[in-house]
């Protein structure tokens, strides 16, 4: 009799977004887009399984943090307000779009400015912001530990690229949860393969 396993996806925003520009000429992702990759990840599972087991989806966590929506002053002095900006109304349709998926949740973190960065590439352009994000990874680690600790799900698949979640992965491995990462055709860091059970190309 095959074996019963549920799967949690856990989606690094971030990530996504930058893998899905650079894969699909700089077009900006969608909600259906988003949907049929969270299926890919379930067929490349199943096809891993085998008929060893049953696989079905748990739930999605996709982890991201709202667009910066405060005024700030450039280098010369003018105040932009970045809640008027195009690119925040368009992430924010994004965002709230996602809501409404089945067995979906969101993790959200925050979003501050850093300061202004210079092309390096390209020094004659003006600074562009510098923005980071806090309390995502971190919103990930702790849904991994508490997924093992539970004894919720039996496969975790990571949509992300970073090695600081190497940590987390060793933990619920530990625990006798089969983690697999799902790259976007990235090149990922050797210790994070290495950590993972299974890649899914």
């Amino acid at each position: 009799m095959s074996k019963v396993n549920k799967i949690a996806i856990l989606i690094d925003g971030g990530f996504f977004i930058q893998r899905f520009k650079f894969l699909n000429k700089r077009k900006n992702p969608t909600r259906n887009d988003l949907e049929n990759l969270i299926k890919d990840v379930i067929d490349k599972v199943k096809a891993k399984s085998g008929n060893s087991s049953i696989d079905i989806l748990y739930r999605t966590y996709y982890y991201d943090c709202l667009p910066f929506d405060k005024q700030i002053k450039d280098i010369n002095k003018k105040t932009i307000d970045f809640k008027k900006t195009p690119i925040y109304q368009q992430q924010i349709e994004f965002i709230e779009s996602l809501k409404s998926i089945d067995q979906f949740a969101l993790r959200l973190g925050v979003l501050s400015f850093a300061g202004w960065k210079l092309n390096v590439y390209k020094p004659e352009n003006p600074p562009s912001p510098d923005f980071k994000q806090k309390g995502v990874d971190i919103k990930i680690g702790l849904d991994m530990a508490w997924m093992a600790g539970k004894n919720v799900v039996g496969k975790i698949v990571l949509v992300a690229g970073d090695s600081d979640f190497i940590s987390p992965i060793k933990f619920v491995r530990r625990e006798g949860i089969l983690v697999y990462v799902y790259p976007m055709e990235n090149n990922l860091n050797p210790s994070l393969i290495e950590h993972c059970d299974f890649v899914l190309s």
